[in-house]
């Protein structure tokens, strides 16, 4: 299976963001057709996975035998699933979603389908591709286009230059409790001369916008609900493993420079502490710049290898607690509440990041002393 089909399968969980997502996605699609005038509509969609936004609002929509269209989409796989799905009268073509050149016979198009393109391209490829687009575009044509609204939130960028490129908002919709946004806007100025073989973005993906661990494969994109839960999981998970340790293997460093297994669970410890006490700031107060915690002090400081390992073991788990009842107790606006964080370089953060980045501590260091 490929990493991209894996990805698609989460849109079979009814509760995932991507699901709930792509619920708004088919109602935006069903309007535009909606508003569409009498005769024939074509569609086309950029980097279009299963087309599972599209293909089943068209299965049943009155406006079905209209549409006609193409679907562009690089992973062989997933082509050939989109495939499977379309009617004939819908061309799913495997290749790069992100040249002109593959919509050579269906620009100009009524409706365009840009969704989960701008959250894997760089901010100068948003502005890019959103100046392409009326050259992809039929007069008064519909764009339906998704973002994540991580900071900086990008959807703004999104929705200023689409009012600068000459279409109007019909809808954005950004749900409370989820950081997607769903834009939807028509072009009203009018289009400009299709022109074959235009770059309009590069799809770097989440490896390089959102941050991988090369170390230990952690991905920075989890929601709000996966932090809270993986803050008590991957902290049960530690623990487990610390257990299984026995007193001399627990305060062992297989090198002078590593810690030992004892070590990082202090050092976890009290990196949910602190956390706690920066998020518990950072609604008190306006993007506050965070003191580093001297990790590397408080290992000789507090003589992290000379603490009962069952002690540190139970403050652990409480801290983790404590930190996950904090974040579950916060709103919008509270997870989007920002600081200055100096790691690993000094940059305005959101609560959201710092508990992503938490998580990560959390499976890094267990990783660290499966070893």
């Amino acid at each position: 299976m490929s990493r991209w089909l894996d990805w698609h399968a989460a849109y079979d969980d009814a509760d995932s963001p991507l699901a709930r997502r792509l619920a708004i996605v088919q109602r935006c699609i069903a309007r535009a057709l909606d508003l569409a005038p009498p005769g024939p509509v074509r569609v086309i969609s950029m980097c279009a996975g299963e087309a599972r936004d599209l293909l089943p609002v068209l299965a049943d929509h009155p406006r079905r035998d209209d549409v006609t269209g193409r679907l562009v989409e690089l992973d062989p796989e997933l082509a050939r699933h989109a495939r499977t799905e379309a009617p004939g009268r819908i061309d799913v073509k495997c290749g790069d979603a992100a040249t002109t050149s593959a919509y050579d016979g269906a620009a100009p198009a009524d409706l365009v389908l840009v969704c989960g393109v701008f959250g894997n391209v760089a901010d100068s490829d948003i502005v890019r591709t959103i100046h392409t687009l009326p050259s992809l575009c039929s007069p008064g044509a519909t764009v339906i286009w998704t973002r994540h609204r991580r900071p900086p939130d990008r959807t703004v960028l999104a929705r200023e230059t689409f009012a600068d490129t000459g279409f109007e908002e019909l809808e954005f919709v950004a749900p409370d409790g989820f950081l997607f946004g769903v834009g939807m806007h028509r072009l009203v100025s009018e289009p400009h001369p299709f022109e074959s073989g235009i770059e309009m973005f590069e799809f770097v993906g989440y490896d390089a916008l959102d941050g991988r661990c090369s170390e230990c494969g952690f991905v920075y994109a989890l929601e709000r609900d996966e932090i809270i839960r993986r803050l008590d999981a991957d902290t049960a998970a530690f623990v487990a493993r610390l257990q299984q340790l026995d007193d001399a293997t627990v305060r062992r460093r297989c090198d002078p420079d590593v810690w030992s297994p004892l070590e990082y669970a202090c050092h976890l410890r009290d990196v949910m502490r602190v956390q706690n006490e920066r998020i518990a700031r950072m609604q008190r107060e306006d993007s506050p710049t965070l003191t580093p915690m001297g990790r590397d002090e408080r290992v000789v400081e507090d003589r992290y290898n000379e603490q009962d390992p069952t002690r540190v073991a139970g403050e652990l788990v409480e801290a983790a607690a404590l930190l996950a009842t904090l974040l579950a107790g916060l709103d919008d606006a509270g997870w989007m509440r920002t600081a200055v964080y100096n790691y690993p370089t000094t940059q305005l953060r959101a609560v959201e990041w710092i508990g992503t980045h938490t998580v990560h501590e959390l499976q890094h260091h267990r990783f660290d002393i499966s070893g």
